[in-house]
């Protein structure tokens, strides 16, 4: 039997990496842009929130610095890395948030009033 059932890993599927660079919904989520993703900017804020000299800003791709709250980081957080988003809305909307006009329009409200927000511009 042993020499009938070829054990090996099913992730290929004999295909031989073919076609793999389909596997990954993000690949171009930080492509493109003039500063750091915005994502990777919130994480920044949330990680130094409880040290000496914490980050509090954010620098969109139109030069402007826009202070962030870690409570609106972690909600925007949350939006980018919802469950069930389409691959070409979380695109669009992380490039969106890179520039400060459309940053502003979640900043501007209170951080639990965001998802509204996110459901009226994109859905």
């Amino acid at each position: 039997m042993k020499d009938i059932v070829k054990e090996g890993t099913l992730d290929d599927l004999g295909l031989r990496g073919h076609g793999n660079e389909l596997d990954n919904d993000e690949k171009d989520l930080g492509k493109g842009f003039t500063n750091d993703p915005i994502f990777d900017q919130l994480g920044a804020i949330l990680d130094t929130r409880t040290g000496d000299d914490p980050v509090t800003t954010v620098k969109t791709d139109d030069g402007k610095e826009l202070p962030v709250t870690a409570q609106q980081a972690v909600n925007l957080r949350r939006l980018l890395t919802a469950e069930g988003m389409k691959p070409q809305l979380k695109l669009r909307f992380t490039k969106d948030i890179q520039m400060s006009n459309n940053l502003h329009d979640f900043l501007d409200v209170h951080p639990d009033k965001m998802s509204q927000v996110f459901m009226k511009k994109y859905m």
